[in-house]
């Protein structure tokens, strides 16, 4: 009986994290006008159900997430069109069930990250010495990215390169109790 009643109380407290997936067309309409390019939203699994309470934590950090994306990742529409891409990007926004997590992946066709790029600004702003400069796997140091004031924009905007975000990301999602993860 007290299963029963547990299994019915989580049932209750589970939404569809569409009800948070839902904010973001109107972001990237608003930030691909700003920076002037041509981005497409693809929405996938909003009917995957999670905790209410934990639906409701991911708003933050996706937002800083998918602003990264657009911001770093997507490049304008001149280089797509220089690098054989078309022109319009793509950003997914994806959430599937695996057992009892529920896994979010934010996904672009934009440029990527540069391992080595985030190696350099880890090595110039003491995140890194010189040893683990040269042991760091490319994997590892795209983690750096989640480091507090870890910043690789030479221009600060009202957008990045303040330094703040990631580790916020991090943090939010630790305490909402899941991992983060940039392939």
């Amino acid at each position: 009986l007290a299963e029963e009643m547990q299994g019915a109380v989580m049932q209750v407290r589970m939404v569809p994290v569409g009800s948070v997936f839902q904010r973001f067309p109107r972001l990237i309409r608003d930030l691909s006008r700003k920076l002037d390019k041509k981005i497409r939203l693809d929405l996938i699994g909003e009917e995957t159900e999670a905790d209410k309470t934990v639906v409701e934590d991911l708003a933050d950090p996706l937002i800083h997430l998918i602003r990264n994306s657009i911001d770093h990742g997507i490049e304008t529409k001149e280089q797509r069109l220089a690098s054989g891409k078309p022109e319009e990007a793509c950003i997914q926004l994806k959430a599937t069930q695996l057992d009892d997590q529920v896994i979010i992946e934010i996904i672009d066709d934009g440029k990527g990250i540069d391992a080595n790029i985030i190696k350099a600004k880890a090595l110039e702003k003491g995140v890194l010495d010189q040893e683990s400069f040269e042991q760091i796997s490319d994997h590892e140091a795209l983690q750096l990215i989640f480091e507090a004031g870890f910043s690789t924009v030479e221009k600060v905007s009202d957008l990045s390169g303040r330094g703040v975000g990631m580790d916020v990301v991090r943090t939010t999602i630790a305490n909402a109790g899941g991992s983060v993860n940039v392939q």
